[in-house]
């Protein structure tokens, strides 16, 4: 778990020291929509299968 937390803590720093403070990634509201629909649908894949065992 020590090593799981120390790579992500290394993985978020070397993002965040390139990142630029200004850049924001751009999404319409489209892939918005679609990005929500394809999370609810493993949502209720796994509820679905969890009631079903």
């Amino acid at each position: 778990m020590k090593t799981v937390i120390m790579t992500l803590t290394a993985v978020f720093a070397a993002t965040a020291a390139s990142a630029n403070a200004f850049a924001v990634p751009e999404i319409s509201a489209l892939e918005g929509t679609a990005a929500v629909a394809a999370l609810a649908a493993v949502v209720l894949l796994v509820w679905e299968r969890r009631r079903a065992a």
